[in-house]
């Protein structure tokens, strides 16, 4: 239970993030905190733990003690009590063995020729599995329910990581409409630029060169309004998603169209307060580094195969126990007898032998005679049950397990074909990421050394405002291809540790 609950607080805790500056991380957290389908998968594996310890505790050593029912009986002769304390234990994993105890008692009291303590077929006897399937059964047992905690254990690791790839695609896709802001901001400044040309020109505002750019550029700004709204939009849910609050600018309730360009700047200033500037560079996992069999469908076939074996081994298996005992005060006998034999069970045959064999006295003559009577002839059993059905079921299933068989061998060797596929296809992804980190870091360092010489020729008077806000323009674009890249190499790693399962501390 503690090594579930470690695993999750590694999780929420998001252990790869940058300084305390970042909201990153605290944005995270919420994502994660708020998701049910990672709750309903934590409580899960708790409860599959709880069910391997269930397990453990039915397929271990069991004591069961009872006095019996108590009855009293009484009358004018006086008073009877009968009970018969009994006692089982149970070792599993010693063949089945099993100890059992019974003494069927009655003590009379007040009777005028029968007083005392009596005991009938009381008895102590023990018996075990000479050729069992019963150990491997345990086992299976015992092994199904491990996997079961192991998967749903697996199963909500996975799904954190899902949860967080679900957390960083829509971080990606803000990015991505953060692009489309600048991207339209970029064409207002062109035509923007196109304006001033046309007047340097001697274009008047009544010429229909100049009326037709300046009905573009107010087109390019309602385009970059309704960009920002939607910005604005899918950032508030997202948000909601991680349990913290936005304010939007662009509000519904208040929005007035009067106001929109004054309102943009502040827009795209407060997404950017918001989310997350800074994503910090993790290195590429190697999935050459994962060990092939712990490919998830190789390893889960693996299982499969592994434990369907076992169980195949325990459906032909012949049946042979022994049993021992004895029976103190035999009922039809009035003797203790030592007592044993032998059972038989294999594919719809069940046999059975035994002999009781009187001691000729009473060990425990509890009613208070001396005992040392002479001995009695042994008492043989034999009993022999056929069930033909069972016998020609079992040659049927004896055939459909070859076939299960087969298709186990088929599931490891199609696990096998897909591990390449998915090796080849994160070998190509790796190598795409790599590039482009490598492409949108040159890119970011040309647009930034150019907003720096835009802003110092700004301040000379050599360029226009607009020529500076179009270079800052481009940084911020390619700001953004380096999130997107750094969100894309997180996603990766956490797609490709989705491929192995993780190997046990």
């Amino acid at each position: 239970m503690k090594k579930i609950f470690g695993v999750f607080l590694s999780f929420l805790l998001g252990v790869q993030f940058l300084g305390a500056e970042n909201n990153l991380p605290s944005l995270l957290f919420g994502y994660l905190k708020n998701d049910l389908t990672l709750q309903k998968a934590a409580l899960t594996a708790q409860s599959k733990a709880l069910d391997y310890d269930s397990t453990k505790i039915n397929n271990g050593i069991d004591l069961t003690v009872s006095t019996g029912t108590v009855k009293i009986q009484s009358s004018s002769d006086g008073t009877k009590y009968t009970f018969t304390p009994n006692a089982v234990l149970s070792i599993p994993e010693w063949n089945g063995t099993k100890l059992t105890a019974s003494f069927p008692m009655t003590k009379k009291s007040g009777y005028e020729s029968e007083n005392g303590t009596f005991l009938d077929d009381g008895n102590v006897k023990i018996s075990t599995g000479i050729i069992t399937s019963a150990p491997l059964k345990r086992k299976i047992s015992l092994l199904e329910a491990e996997r079961s905690y192991i998967e749903a254990e697996r199963a909500a690791q996975n799904q954190a990581l899902t949860v967080e790839n679900d957390f960083y695609t829509n971080l990606k896709t803000l990015y991505g409409y953060v692009s489309d802001v600048l991207s339209k901001k970029d064409d207002l400044y062109d035509d923007e630029l196109d304006l001033r040309v046309l007047t340097a020109q001697g274009y008047s505002k009544t010429s229909a060169s100049y009326r037709k750019k300046y009905l573009e550029i107010q087109s390019d700004r309602r385009n970059v309004n309704e960009a920002l709204r939607k910005l604005e939009r899918e950032t508030s849910i997202f948000a909601i998603k991680c349990g913290v609050d936005y304010t939007r600018v662009f509000d519904p309730k208040t929005f007035d169209i009067k106001k929109a360009d004054e309102l943009s700047e502040q827009a795209l200033t407060a997404v950017k307060d918001f989310l997350p500037m800074e994503i910090p560079n993790v290195e590429l996992e190697d999935v050459l580094s994962y060990k092939a069999e712990n490919y998830t469908d190789t390893e889960s076939a693996l299982w499969n195969q592994y434990i369907g074996d076992l169980k195949r081994k325990t459906d032909y298996k012949m049946e042979l126990g022994a049993y021992g005992g004895y029976t103190f005060n035999e009922s039809s006998s009035k003797y203790d007898t030592v007592d044993g034999g032998l059972t038989f069970d294999w594919k719809g045959i069940t046999a059975s032998a035994g002999v009781s064999v009187p001691t000729g006295q009473n060990l425990f003559p509890l009613d208070g005679s001396s005992g040392g009577q002479s001995s009695k002839s042994p008492v043989y059993t034999f009993s022999l049950t056929l069930t033909p059905n069972t016998w020609r079921l079992a040659s049927i299933d004896k055939k459909q397990d070859a076939l299960e068989e087969k298709i186990d061998e088929i599931s490891v060797k199609s696990a096998a074909d897909d591990y390449e596929t998915a090796i080849l296809d994160k070998l190509t992804e790796r190598g795409d990421l790599r590039w482009s980190e490598k492409s949108y870091a040159e890119e970011y360092d040309m647009y930034s050394q150019l907003e720096y010489d835009m802003d110092t020729w700004l301040k000379a008077g050599s360029v226009t405002e607009s020529d500076y806000l179009d270079a800052a323009n481009n940084r911020d674009k390619a700001q953004m291809n380096m999130l997107v890249n750094a969100v894309e190499k997180i996603i990766y790693n956490n797609k490709v540790k989705l491929l192995f399962v993780k190997e046990k501390d």
